[in-house]
């Protein structure tokens, strides 16, 4: 009874409208990778370095501002959270983006990924809607919770990343 109606045009075409199918999907991206020129090895790292050093100065330009964050915790907060922002998206050169969105919510680190985007949020959340001086505490809290996630995301890369991550912390932990 199962194949008869499976191979019924209607009822195949019904099912699809409803779940998709994967043929639909990788026209998707066979459309977004036509507008994405092919790059070699060497200028996809170019690329990602050059992403990931502004990136880095951008998060710097916000330490610079740590000084003011009494008064002004906006400024410093959003440029460490765009600064961290740019360099993760350097990651999409290295992978293409489709496929860097793809591992970013793979089954091994979509935890990782949302806790680190939430963590950019509450950051902007505490600088924007928080009123000073409450502002001031929760905004180094959050920018220290965006960097402790950021660590997490970073590790979940590298193989054995978190492991390793893990026994620095539980070995300086204990020493302290």
């Amino acid at each position: 009874g199962f194949r008869l109606l499976a191979t019924m045009p209607g009822v195949t075409k019904f099912f699809k409208g409803i779940f998709g199918n994967e043929e639909e999907e990788d026209n998707w991206t066979d459309q977004f990778s036509e507008y994405c020129p092919k790059l070699s090895m060497k200028t996809r790292i170019i690329c990602w370095g050059v992403c990931f050093g502004l990136g880095m100065f951008i998060s710097f330009l916000g330490g610079l501002f740590v000084l003011r964050i009494t008064t002004q915790p906006e400024i410093f907060a959003t440029l460490y959270t765009v600064g961290n922002l740019i360099s993760i998206s350097g990651t999409c050169f290295l992978w293409g983006p489709c496929s860097q969105c793809k591992k970013m919510w793979d089954k091994e680190r979509w935890l990782a990924s949302l806790i680190f985007f939430f963590s950019m949020a509450v950051t902007l959340t505490c600088a924007f809607a928080v009123p000073p001086p409450a502002n001031v505490p929760l905004v180094i809290f959050a920018l220290i919770f965006q960097f402790c996630a950021l660590i997490w995301y970073s590790a979940s890369f590298i193989p054995c990343g978190r492991k390793i991550l893990k026994k620095i912390v539980a070995s300086a932990c204990c020493c302290a």
